[in-house]
């Protein structure tokens, strides 16, 4: 059973779900002093998993024991396939950094040690917990980049014992279409600027296999460029500067099959 605070025991009638919201956006800084903002992680095509949580709850320390955020940063964070962005959001307003680090009188443990993914505290919080925790606390928001809406919540699968799996598969769903094609950096192509404003450079030097065409498709899945590619040219440059600004997909075939994939983005 969820812990709900007072102002969402109203919501927990009214509220039908959480999938199909729309994600606010929102900028807040990290108990290391780094500032996040949701919308621009969105625009990078990753798939951002927010647990909005207080540190006297606990379903939500239970959960946190679990580690399965921590699991879900190590295989899709930075130094995974790069495709998920994790947030921990204590939502409770009335918390510090005692009770966050375990030995406030608000808290059931420590919440910070071994956490690799960015931890917020805010007071005043900022978050509406109407769209962000509306069954009250846990709630953790999958919010899918392509349209910035919450598709899910992760404690659901959890609670019905579906365990990581389950909540690895919901993730998985909420990847941007072209997800399953490789990441253009594994295979030694390099394409940057990210985000990019006028000149987008792909370079083929260290690629071993045969690159034909390179096409840039926006969100909608509308082909908005595309250059064939001259045997033996290591370094294409592609003009972004008439594109509108959002997320596009740089896609890199060969003859007949599509090989390759980068999300950037256009400022």
């Amino acid at each position: 059973m969820r812990i709900l605070s007072a102002l969402t025991v109203i919501c927990t009638f009214l509220c039908m779900s959480l999938n199909a919201q729309v994600a606010p956006d929102f900028t807040v800084t990290d108990i290391e002093g780094n500032e996040i903002n949701l919308h621009s992680i969105l625009d990078e095509g990753k798939v951002v998993v927010l647990d909005c949580s207080a540190t006297w709850c606990g379903p939500c320390w239970q959960f946190h024991e679990g580690h399965f955020l921590k699991d879900i940063h190590e295989k899709y964070g930075p130094d995974g396939t790069d495709q998920v962005r994790v947030i921990f959001y204590e939502a409770d307003p009335n918390t510090g950094e005692a009770d966050l680090n375990g030995s406030g009188s608000n808290t059931l443990g420590d919440w910070v040690t071994d956490v690799p993914y960015p931890i917020v505290n805010e007071n005043p919080v900022q978050l509406d917990g109407n769209i962000y925790w509306p069954l009250g606390y846990p709630t953790i928001n999958v919010i899918r980049p392509d349209d910035k809406t919450i598709v899910a919540d992760l404690y659901d699968p959890w609670f019905e014992g579906l365990g990581l799996a389950g909540m690895e598969a919901i993730i998985e769903g909420a990847f941007p279409t072209t997800s399953n094609v490789v990441e253009a950096e594994a295979l030694n192509i390099s394409v940057f600027p990210n985000p990019v404003v006028e000149s987008l450079n792909v370079n083929l030097e260290a690629y071993e296999g045969t690159i034909d065409y390179i096409e840039i498709v926006n969100v909608a899945g509308v082909l908005v460029d595309k250059r064939q590619i001259t045997p033996g040219t290591t370094m294409i440059q592609m003009d972004m500067s008439t594109l509108a600004s959002g997320q596009y997909v740089v896609q890199l075939s060969s003859e007949k099959t599509l090989v390759a994939s980068k999300s950037i983005f256009k400022q």
